[in-house]
């Protein structure tokens, strides 16, 4: 199949992802089919839908036309077969549970065209969790959305043991099509990677609170101000690198090594060994040493524009 050959979209699972994701898709100017298991579900995604476009339209991020035109993309069904008949690719983002994921990718392989790509948006399960059944193991694959998913431009794709390489381009490709773009894992991993990074952060800002260490509203505080600041352009790699961090002095850095290699509990010895040994090699993640006061003046000025966008009304 090539990214031309999807014609229609469908997405079961009308809740909190499942009208986002249809939403995004709709916008992009694709027909959706939107599935759930009532009425009452499927009546309030609408109501999310048309709530969400004119939050849109009022914020100058579309016009009225555009938002009109994506509500008249999306049709709903509480019919699983008609779904299934019709669409090229299939989003899942019903309720986070192996068992149900399961029955409905048993399902949509009976049900679906042979060429019809299945979809799931799991947060923290992988495919083969629940996809082992699947006859179609070359045309499954993860696209994980981060609410709100209309909004927040990263998707983690992931494939299976199965996954063709062309499933796997395709799902990428059709994520940049829809505005999104693709985080690309090479294997899978539960909770994938982003959630795995927010668990850690979530991990030790509960241990800090109940210790006494800070209020809960200090530490939302401080990482709202400082890392999460930062974070729309730098993560905590790239932040090695233009905090300069490979260019202290080797015992320093060494120590550091030695303490990241400390800190990574549950890791093998190989891979504590790798870790530690990345670091100690004293080189950057992505820059270019020699560009290194160009990529700090840049970041600044990001950071400059950033500060006043968010806080010059406060100054008025």
């Amino acid at each position: 199949m090539e990214i031309e050959d999807i014609k229609n979209v469908g997405v079961v699972g009308a809740g909190t992802m499942g009208h986002g994701i249809a939403l995004n898709f709709a916008l992009a100017g694709y027909p959706v089919i939107l599935c759930d298991i009532n009425d009452d579900i499927l009546n309030n995604a609408l109501k999310n839908v048309q709530k969400a476009l004119w939050l849109f339209v009022e914020e100058k991020l579309i016009e009225k036309a555009e938002a009109e035109k994506a509500a008249g993309n999306i049709s709903v069904t509480v019919d699983l077969e008609e779904l299934s008949r019709k669409s090229d690719f299939i989003t899942e983002a019903i309720v986070e549970r192996s068992e149900d994921k399961r029955q409905l990718f048993n399902r949509l392989d009976s049900n679906c065209p042979p060429e019809t790509i299945l979809a799931s948006n799991t947060s923290w399960l992988i495919l083969s969790d629940f996809a082992s059944d699947v006859k179609r193991q070359d045309k499954i694959v993860i696209t994980h959305y981060f609410a709100p998913p209309h909004i927040v431009p990263g998707v983690e794709v992931c494939g299976g043991p199965g996954t063709s390489p062309e499933t796997y381009d395709l799902a990428c490709r059709l994520m940049e099509k829809t505005g999104k773009i693709p985080i690309r894992l090479r294997k899978e991993r539960t909770g994938h990677v982003i959630n795995r990074l927010q668990d850690a952060m979530r991990h030790e800002a509960n241990i800090l609170w109940a210790e006494g260490v800070a209020s809960a509203e200090d530490i939302e505080l401080g990482i709202v101000t400082t890392c999460g600041f930062r974070m729309p352009f730098e993560g905590s790699m790239k932040h090695f690198d233009i905090a300069g961090m490979w260019r202290w002095p080797k015992d320093v850095l060494e120590n550091y090594a030695e303490k990241e290699a400390n800190e990574s509990w549950g890791l093998s010895a190989e891979l504590v060994s790798k870790t530690r040994s990345r670091y100690a090699e004293g080189r950057p993640w992505f820059m270019d040493p020699d560009q290194y006061e160009n990529e700090v003046e840049k970041r600044d000025r990001d950071l400059i524009r950033r500060l006043k966008a968010l806080y010059r009304n406060k100054k008025e």
